[in-house]
């Protein structure tokens, strides 16, 4: 196994925005939720801290569940809203705890607000683990309030996807990439300002990861704004 650190700071503002999964006693659960589907083979995927119900985007969740006593051969996935209704729930057989992306779904009359997604193991009524995410009826509710209450952070931060070719051993280095952030809140550039170890085979993801980061639209945004990652890797003792 190896340990991952992801520190992320503007270089013109500050900021910090974090969620965890919690997880049951009996089981690891890892949850993740992704701004849309990513294409098979990407370098890296576009996580995500917010859901928006407007019609046209691909929300994903994804799920990771593991267990030192039990196998897995089902995951549930039930999402709540704040106020504790059920909004989707569905059975998915036939896994093994892997990371397994599915459509996020999200109803179009659902009730905005934070919603708690859910996760069960093989058919047990016990939640195995959970995550919670801050869920707008609209793109534009939904970016009004990243500028207001993160402001110089992304609402999509890109985040480069684990090569299952490098054993896990291996993952031990530094990563830093730097991108260039327009008005508009996407990024034209990324530079790799420090790549030491398995940092330096990682920097196409880095790269890559940079450029589908996505930012709230700032017509006062300089043309040298940029935005600082820090990738942190440390293989499990």
């Amino acid at each position: 196994m190896h340990r991952i650190a992801l520190l992320f700071a503007p270089l013109l503002l500050v900021g910090t925005a974090t969620a965890q999964t919690v997880s049951s006693p009996g089981y690891d659960v890892y949850v993740e939720f992704l701004w849309s589907k990513t294409p098979s083979g990407a370098l890296a995927r576009q996580e995500t801290r917010t859901f928006a119900l407007e019609p046209g985007l691909d929300p994903q969740v994804c799920v990771v569940v593991s267990s030192p006593r039990f196998a897995v051969d089902a995951v549930e996935l039930q999402a709540v809203d704040a106020q504790g209704n059920e909004v989707t729930r569905r059975i998915y057989p036939d896994v093994d705890g892997s990371k397994r992306c599915v459509a996020a779904a999200l109803p179009a009359d659902a009730a905005p607000g934070k919603w708690t997604y859910k996760v069960r193991v093989n058919r047990l009524d016990e939640v195995a683990g959970e995550r919670s995410i801050d869920v707008f009826r609209t793109m534009d509710a939904l970016v009004a309030h990243v500028a207001q209450t993160m402001p110089g952070l992304p609402y999509v931060l890109g985040r480069p996807n684990y090569d299952r070719s490098i054993p896990p051993a291996s993952y031990n280095g530094e990563l830093v990439w730097v991108m260039h952030v327009k008005p508009d809140g996407t990024v034209s550039k990324v530079d790799v300002d420090t790549a030491t170890g398995i940092g330096e085979r990682m920097r196409p993801s880095a790269v890559a990861a940079g450029m589908i980061s996505l930012f709230p639209p700032d017509p006062k945004r300089t043309a040298d704004a940029t935005f600082r990652r820090h990738l942190s890797l440390r293989p499990d003792n």
